[in-house]
């Protein structure tokens, strides 16, 4: 019995050790990612309750008019995104406390302003989407902004000192609150409004946790010209954050003005599960890894690397992820949101391809950023929305959603992608060729478990759609380990040194 009980022990106190941060860079950064990715799948469980739940509970036209406030407020606060705290994050000075005050203020002032255009504006945004309903709702989610402008500004702490387990409880935090309270207004009243009320619960939780997690306090004291070098800096992610916006919200806005408040339900869902493989892995990725390269970013020996691996382990995560999407799609959306949604499963598919490949690329803004490079951000962007915007209005008119959707993967596979690839590689002095390869290696696998997994859905079709769902997903993950470890040695990929070396440091 004692050896036990001391086996616990030391078991509770190593992992205390990995979950506490500290230590080198690199322990830090392998820290971080456990607390990214604890993050990620905790907050993708809640939304995709939320989503499973009410997606029984309410109809697409419903997601579709709350996706309406939500790309307009998103919009404005993409429009006027100041990268305050990617500037302090790329500050090397480990203290920026003297900054936080002057952040706080101009947040504040910026929450206030989008509060008062999204009042203004409702009427205006639903004559142009013809949803009446909108110009209810809007000044009611008009107050999420404002609320969220006022929380504590010491959380940038969280990211830039790589201390994610603050950040995973208020990253989660907000959005149990949004399950909680869009999921109790959907049993007592089953429209749109639900939305409206998970997605103000979950603003107001995080600011409250913002001042619980950390002991800093702002005042009312605003300095001028530490407001001009945050600005300097952040105007590269303002202009970023605008082209972002435009680029992977406009065919949301073309879809719900073209077509309807469904179909932008049906699309929404559809990318928003599809682009799982992003979502996930871009946000890990990034989280962990602009820190981390901002500490070493004149040290290009030891950037480069760290940013081949990096890709390495993305595109590992994301190619099986997308192809098992594609391949699950049609059995997850009968079994899990019901009849009503297949017509999303298409468009799903297709958007999978997208979101593959936004995964693999997961790294390349944390390293423009960490080496001088934030306007790669905003050029690329433009660019990219030249390309969508030529060809997207005759798609959707002669194809629909999955038009659309096929304009979106296919101009960022053909021209995005090299392009961006490129400018990675030279961000860092990297080979070109040789980073192409990290992204090549994965995909024999992820295909073989891809064909496997197609194969088995066309036997177990007589089984329940929920079971044959499990039954897939099980097929997937073993046949992709299986790949991995028959293939890795032989095309000379090391993933599975990385993922060994990712285990003992844990």
């Amino acid at each position: 019995m004692p050896n036990i009980i001391d086996r616990l022990r030391n078991a509770f106190v190593r992992l205390k050790q990995v979950l506490t941060p500290g230590g080198t860079l690199k322990e830090r950064a392998i820290t971080g990612g456990i607390w990214a990715t604890a993050l990620n799948v905790s907050g993708r469980v809640f939304q995709l309750l939320t989503a499973i739940l009410l997606a029984r509970l309410l109809t697409p036209e419903a997601f579709g008019i709350v996706a309406i406030g939500m790309l307009v407020i998103i919009g404005l606060e993409r429009f006027s995104k100041l990268g305050l705290d990617e500037a302090l994050i790329y500050n090397q000075e480990s203290n920026v406390d003297p900054y936080l005050d002057t952040a706080w203020i101009m947040n504040a002032v910026r929450g206030a302003v989008l509060a008062g255009l999204l009042y203004l504006s409702a009427p205006f945004i639903g004559r142009f989407y013809s949803e009446s309903v909108v110009v209810d709702i809007l000044p009611v989610m008009a107050l999420g902004p404002l609320v969220l402008g006022l929380r504590n500004p010491a959380i940038l702490y969280f990211r830039k000192d790589l201390v994610f387990h603050k950040e995973f409880v208020y990253d989660v935090g907000g959005e149990a609150a949004y399950f909680i309270a869009a999921f109790a207004y959907a049993l007592w009243s089953p429209t749109a409004w639900a939305l409206v009320f998970g997605y103000l619960a979950r603003n107001v939780i995080r600011t409250l946790l913002s001042y619980v997690l950390h002991g800093y306090r702002p005042g009312p004291r605003f300095d001028v010209e530490r407001a001009r070098e945050m600005f300097d800096y952040g105007k590269w992610i303002t202009g970023a954050s605008i082209t972002n916006y435009i680029r992977n919200e406009g065919d949301d806005h073309f879809v719900g003005w073209l077509l309807a408040a469904s179909s932008l339900g049906f699309y929404q869902m559809a990318y928003r599960l599809s682009n799982a493989p992003a979502t996930e892995v871009t946000h890990v990725i990034s989280t962990v890894s602009f820190p981390a390269y901002s500490e070493i970013q004149g040290d290009l020996d030891r950037l480069r690397p760290a940013f081949y691996k990096t890709v390495r382990i993305s595109s590992f995560l994301a190619a099986p992820m997308a192809i098992g999407i594609a391949m699950v799609a049609p059995t997850f959306v009968e079994a899990v949101l019901g009849e009503q949604w297949m017509p999303m499963v298409v468009p799903m598919q297709i958007l999978a391809v997208y979101g593959m490949i936004r995964g693999f690329v997961s790294a390349y803004g944390s390293v423009w950023q960490a080496t001088g490079h934030p306007d790669y951000l905003v050029k690329l962007q433009l660019v990219a929305i030249v390309f969508m915007a030529i060809p997207i209005y005759p798609a959707t008119v002669a194809y629909g959603l999955t038009g659309t959707a096929f304009v979106i993967t296919a101009v960022y596979a053909v021209i995005m992608f090299p392009l961006d690839t490129y400018l990675a590689a030279k961000s860092v002095e990297a080979d070109f060729k040789r980073l192409l390869l990290e992204f090549v290696y994965p995909l024999p696998a992820a295909a073989f478990m891809g064909a496997t997994v197609y194969w088995t859905r066309q036997v177990v079709t007589s089984v329940p759609a929920f079971v044959e769902l499990i039954v897939l997903v099980l097929v997937g993950v073993i046949t992709y380990t299986v790949a991995v470890v028959a293939l890795d040695s032989r095309i000379n990929w090391n993933i599975l040194h990385d993922i060994k070396d990712i285990r003992d440091m844990i």
